[in-house]
């Protein structure tokens, strides 16, 4: 009897429960609002996307956005976090939570300020800018035997404002000239300097300015050549691929990747290859270093099917290799008096054949990346035969091989096919600018990666 009469208790306990969830499952709102009507700052209606859970609200030229107080409107028995008369810093994005009951919603809040743009300048027809839109300065790069005190300008700026000097007008441009944009009562200024040179060269990059890369080795790469080669600068892919900047007023390009095994897809873009391709074509020059060297194909420095074709390594911190006590280099034998080698230290005791060694054995850390040529099929493990096929001129191996006869990690293309112009492929791993996990440790062999790319510039501008 006992024994039923807890099993009666145990299952109106059970019922109780039961109808204690069921009651709060009735309990629970789902129909509750918890959209924005209306987001305003300064009497400016934002644009809200309640798909995406975004608003956009843009304001009027020069407006500061760093302590903005938003207007916000959300349904009765709602709450907004942050509140509504909380003052904002708008120069990033920034979140607000909609609750209401049981439910919320989270909307990320962007604004733009308006602003007028020159976003093409470009001289006779011919020579182009490069903008800085940070610092909204222009500079043009052209030949010394130019008259630059009759020039005509083409700009392409933002729809809708005004410039002054006038756009197409003969100008003297033997000092700085400022361009001044008028747009919704406000102006927008900027400095256009021309620069006579007979040289001038640019750094490839796939990020929008320098420090946007986020590749320590192509940064600190660039950031090198910005202060070591004179009239250099840095280019964007992007800027290629809309085309603000055309490539005819430099002498010479480099392209330093080195982050996955393949081109990255800006790089591939064609838009982006046929600026490089027809730069190159018309006698432009091209260093390519790292898994760059793979752009050799759809240039038309090589023949496509001759690309390099061992390119390898691993990336992030997981790819770094440990070798305390090694120095890593490349191996020279015949090409010793080459004029890209000129002045750097060159090793004949150590390995009994001339090393040029890029990594001394104080760095333990370095990064096994490397894109050169491997002298297998459909090579017969030669120079002279690797050459026949590619067009190239092989100039350096890994340190290792004596013989030069198992890699091609340094090599050259004079252009002499149709005016091409010349090219300098470095695939070689030790070719090394910046150490991950020792950057404070001196490498002692550092002067030779300078040393050989500045004679390479030197190379490419003859």
């Amino acid at each position: 009897m006992k024994k039923y009469f807890s099993l009666t208790i145990m299952l109106f306990a059970c019922c109780l429960v039961w109808v204690a969830c069921d009651e709060e499952r009735e309990s629970l709102d789902l129909t509750a609002d918890v959209t924005i009507h209306e987001f305003s700052i300064n009497g400016a209606q934002g644009e809200i996307d309640n798909e995406a859970m975004k608003i956009k609200v843009v304001l009027p030229p020069k407006t500061d956005i760093s302590a903005l107080t938003p207007s916000i409107k959300v349904a009765d028995g709602a709450t907004v976090t942050p509140a509504a008369d909380i003052v904002q810093n708008f120069s990033n994005s920034v979140e607000y939570k909609i609750v209401n009951g049981n439910l919320y919603n989270t909307y990320e809040v962007s604004v733009e300020v308006l602003s007028a743009k020159i976003t093409k300048f470009i001289l006779n027809g011919k020579y182009s800018g490069t903008i800085d839109q940070v610092n909204n300065k222009i500079s043009v790069t052209v030949p010394t035997t130019i008259d630059i005190t009759k020039m005509i300008p083409t700009i392409e700026y933002t729809e809708g404002a005004t410039i002054t000097p006038e756009d197409s007008k003969i100008q003297d441009f033997t000092n700085p000239v400022v361009y001044t944009l008028s747009y919704m009562n406000e102006t927008f200024k900027y400095e256009v300097t021309v620069i006579q040179s007979d040289h001038a060269y640019a750094f490839l990059g796939t990020s929008e300015t320098v420090d946007g890369l986020s590749n320590a080795d192509e940064r600190t790469a660039a950031e090198w050549m910005l202060q070591n080669i004179p009239n250099s600068r840095y280019i964007s892919l992007e800027s290629l691929k809309d085309g603000s900047v055309s490539l005819n007023q430099f002498t010479a390009v480099w392209f330093h990747y080195e982050q996955t095994n393949t081109l990255p897809a800006i790089a591939a873009n064609k838009t982006v290859t046929n600026a490089i391709k027809d730069f190159y074509s018309n006698g432009g020059n091209v260093f390519l270093s790292g898994t760059a060297c793979l752009y050799t194909g759809s240039l038309g420095i090589t023949p496509s099917a001759y690309i390099p074709n061992n390119a390898f390594g691993s990336f992030g911190d997981a790819g770094q290799v440990n070798a305390p006590g090694e120095n890593w280099g490349v191996a020279i034998t015949g090409c010793e008096s080459h004029p890209i080698y000129k002045d750097l230290v060159i090793d004949n005791i150590t390995q009994s054949w001339p090393v040029i060694w890029f990594i001394g054995k104080e760095i333990s850390w370095r990064r096994n990346i490397g894109c050169p040529w491997d002298l297998v099929a459909p090579y017969t493990q030669s120079w002279s035969d690797w050459s026949a096929k590619t067009g190239g001129t092989p100039l350096a191996s890994f340190n290792w091989d004596n013989d030069c006869n198992e890699k091609v990690a340094i090599s050259v293309f004079d252009g002499v096919d149709g005016g091409k112009g010349s090219a300098v492929c470095i695939g070689a791993p030790s070719y090394d600018w910046y150490y991950e996990k020792e950057s404070t440790s001196a490498n002692s062999y550092y002067s030779n990666i300078e040393k050989i790319t500045q004679n390479i510039f030197e190379y490419l501008s003859k």
